[in-house]
């Protein structure tokens, strides 16, 4: 079957931390290897589970089987079967034959997007090196309190090449750059849309605001209804059943939010449907309701966290960090007298500036400054350290996955319980972006030549 632009729409793209992103340990695997929306659903609605189960795609020379060409570049049907076994490992999900048929159609999408990307990291000669791709993977292992190569190692205990890995990483690192460098230009706020959201955030102050994260399944026909319902219930019972929620909705969801798991923030009452204001009123935090009929299909919710709007929130607290990692395990790691030497002599430093001179004559994996940061996005125990830690101060030690950790506050910026004008400008700005990147996807497979033989 050949044809242009031919796919799935998929959000894929990893949001900058927030105070409203779901705990670090529990979602940044989740933002990893994110596969985004499955609109497939929508056109698929009335066929059995068992339907989209692959036929036997063409072999190219050599027995090499082929479930797709875009352009030039050749998706095998190994790429397909290892990145859903790549997601099923990191994702929660339950490993089986069916849920592997679902994940069909949404990971050739996602392999499409990913040769784009790198395509056009390519015309613009952009480059990702072996070296960004490891501290990537050594960022991810250590916000998730994983020791020094155990994302490798949970990979090879399941069979799976960490290549698959890296090369979902080099296409993600590709698309950051070709976005900053192509269409941040175009980006643009003006001053009444900064006061616009000012204005709303002030009318909201005091009242009830609800933390919201929601799977959204349109029912497009009366004949699609039995099926999405039937749909909602089993993901109601997988995040029941400890799914990780953020997993579900990048998978199922068909709402713009699914590239965030889901994230709707912070909502008042009336800012949403009223069947999903009416339910959210009655929840608890961390509570998954039941499947929703709105006029537009089903909904499922996760209320996060709850509160009175306009109250200042110590996780909105930005702060910006310099940190020295003590390595414990591997190769690199270091002797009890070594790091106790050096604890010693860290938590003597005046401030960022000489904690940042000692970092660099270290040179350990993970040492160096932290560009601002909502405190609420921080590892739960870093966190719950910088949260009281005064600017100029060496933290005590704290124990991370393989490590030994110490920072500073280098600047510390308490929420007022309002945004300010630049963190207004500063998300509005972000959400174009990324609306921009998500157009320029959509250009591109317009413009692809797409041969999907699945």
């Amino acid at each position: 079957m050949l044809v242009r632009g031919r796919g799935l729409r998929v959000s894929y793209r990893l949001p900058n931390p927030s105070p409203g992103d779901f705990p670090v340990k529990r979602a940044l695997l989740a933002l990893v290897f994110t596969l985004g929306a499955a609109t497939a659903w929508a056109q698929q609605a009335q066929a059995p589970f068992s339907s989209l189960a692959p036929a036997p795609a063409p072999q190219a020379q050599g027995g090499v089987a082929i479930a797709a060409v875009v352009n030039e570049d050749v998706i095998t049907m190994f790429d397909v079967q290892s990145r859903i076994a790549l997601f099923i490992a990191t994702s929660g999900l339950e490993d089986s034959a069916e849920m592997r048929q679902r994940l069909v159609p949404q990971v050739i999408d996602v392999l499409i997007e990913d040769r784009l990307k790198l395509q056009e990291a390519t015309k613009g000669k952009i480059v990702t090196s072996d070296q960004e791709i490891r501290e990537a993977l050594i960022q991810i292992e250590q916000r998730n309190g994983m020791q020094p190569g155990a994302l490798r190692q949970l990979l090879a205990s399941r069979n799976i090449d960490v290549g698959t890995l890296n090369s979902q990483m080099e296409a993600e690192i590709s698309w950051g750059k070709v976005v900053r460098q192509s269409l941040q230009q175009e980006v643009n706020v003006s001053p009444d849309e900064v006061n616009a959201v000012l204005a709303r955030a002030r009318a909201n102050q005091g009242k009830a605001e609800y933390l919201v994260a929601e799977i959204a399944l349109p029912v497009l026909s009366p004949q699609q209804d039995p099926v999405m319902r039937d749909m909602a219930t089993r993901l109601v019972t997988q995040a029941r059943g400890g799914a990780p929620f953020p997993n579900l909705a990048q998978q199922f969801s068909q709402a713009p939010t699914a590239g965030l798991g889901g994230d709707l923030g912070w909502m008042v009452k009336g800012e949403m449907e009223p069947e999903l204001d009416a339910t959210i009123e009655r929840m608890q935090p961390n509570q998954v309701s039941d499947p929703i009929r709105t006029a537009n299909g089903y909904h499922i919710l996760l209320l996060r966290d709850k509160r009175t709007a306009g109250t200042p929130d110590p996780s909105r607290a930005v702060v910006s960090l310099n940190q020295i990692y003590l390595p414990t395990v591997g190769k690199r790691a270091l002797q009890p007298a070594k790091i106790a030497e050096l604890t010693d002599s860290i938590s003597k430093a005046a401030d960022c500036a000489q904690m940042d001179k000692m970092g660099k004559d270290l040179k350990t994996p993970g040492t160096g400054p932290i560009p601002p940061v909502y405190v609420g996005g921080l590892p739960d125990r870093v966190r719950a350290v910088v949260a009281d830690l005064k600017p100029g101060k060496t933290s005590p030690v704290i124990e991370v996955g393989g490590a030994k950790l110490l920072l500073q506050v280098c600047n510390r910026r308490d929420d007022s319980g309002v945004p300010s004008g630049d963190q207004i400008r500063s998300t509005l700005e972000n959400e174009k972006l990324q609306t921009a990147a998500r157009q320029k996807i959509r250009d591109l497979r317009r413009q692809a030549l797409i041969d999907i033989r699945l």
